[in-house]
């Protein structure tokens, strides 16, 4: 089952502009992404890791105003460092699930935190507050720490975030795949019915069904793949009710035009479906089957294609290549 991460930012480069906001060094960017930041803590999901740095900035953006006396400066800056250390040592401590939790130092050494980061916030907590000095060092060495373990990062986490929104849904492809097809095969049906295969209504089917494909396959290859695998696997391209040997006269009729339109923008899947036809023909699943209609059909199909080299250039010769690899493969 597949896992989902809820954040509360809606696309990913919301974080990448939030990270290069934070480390900018216009305050009123800074301003602004701390802002934002603490509306997304409102949302939920936060990770520490975001909340630290909008944290530490703020503190910085504190500083920064001559009206702020030195002892608030010292406090918002302990703060800020002290819920950083102790928030990164409890999720180490949540992930250690010892029966005896290790110290914060253990903690921090585990999770690569500088001892010197826990010897701070024991210092800011039980004892008097850093010197401002000490704490604007510290604070901006914790900036660093948190670009390296955490901000660096999100790049990598981008590209995959982008690989992701490029790859093939199958399930989607597949889903819409057979509406399209199956809409297409009634209502063309019912177009030559009425009005024969030149008429306006029949050739209109055929464009809205193309359209449909080129805008669910978008020049994919896998989409592509995905969608004349339906096509075939469904059954759909013969009668639901054929029997063994009977013509595909009717067939050939509802689905060829769909079918050059198809190679005829996508070279390459005439030979995905000649060889997807001969793999379903020759598949255990399929041998198995009480019959061999659908193995006969595709076999009327390819035999057709093969015909079909007027329409569908070098149609024969790519029947018999394909039928060849795929009997090596098999053999």
């Amino acid at each position: 089952m597949a896992k989902y991460t809820i954040t509360p930012w809606r696309h990913h480069s919301d974080l990448l502009t939030v990270r290069s906001q934070l480390y900018s060094p216009d305050p009123i960017l800074r301003q602004t992404a701390v802002s934002r930041t603490m509306a997304w803590k409102l949302r939920g999901n936060l990770p520490h890791a975001v909340e630290s740095t909008a944290l530490l900035v703020d503190a910085f953006l504190h500083h920064a105003l001559p009206s702020n006396s030195p002892f608030s400066i010292r406090a918002v800056y302990s703060a800020a460092f002290t819920r950083f250390v102790t928030g990164f040592c409890d999720i180490g401590r949540n992930r250690e699930r010892a029966l005896e939790p290790s110290s914060m130092l253990e903690i921090a050494r585990q999770i690569g935190m500088p001892a010197e980061f826990v010897a701070l916030r024991h210092e800011a907590t039980h004892e008097d507050l850093p010197s401002v000095q000490r704490l604007v060092a510290a604070c901006e060495q914790a900036l660093e720490w948190l670009w390296d373990v955490y901000w660096s990062k999100v790049d990598a986490v981008a590209v995959v975030v982008a690989k992701q929104a490029e790859a093939v849904d199958v399930v989607h492809v597949t889903v819409e795949a057979r509406r399209v097809f199956r809409d297409f095969r009634g209502a063309r049906r019912t177009a030559l019915k009425k009005q024969g295969t030149h008429s306006q209504e029949a050739r209109s089917v055929v464009t809205e069904a193309a359209a449909n494909l080129r805008s669910l396959c978008s020049n994919r290859a896998e989409a592509t793949e995905t969608a004349i695998a339906v096509l075939v696997a469904d059954e759909l391209l013969y009668p639901s009710e054929r029997e063994l040997g009977a013509p595909l006269g009717g067939a050939f009729m509802i689905w060829d035009d769909l079918l050059i339109d198809i190679t005829d923008r996508s070279p390459s899947s005439l030979r995905v479906l000649t060889k997807t036809m001969f793999n379903r023909m020759i598949s255990p699943a399929i041998t198995r089957t009480t019959s061999d209609i659908g193995s006969d059909a595709l076999f009327i199909w390819l035999a057709h294609i093969a015909s079909s080299e007027a329409v569908l250039p070098s149609a024969r010769a790519l029947v018999v290549s394909i039928g060849h690899d795929v009997a090596e493969e098999q053999s």
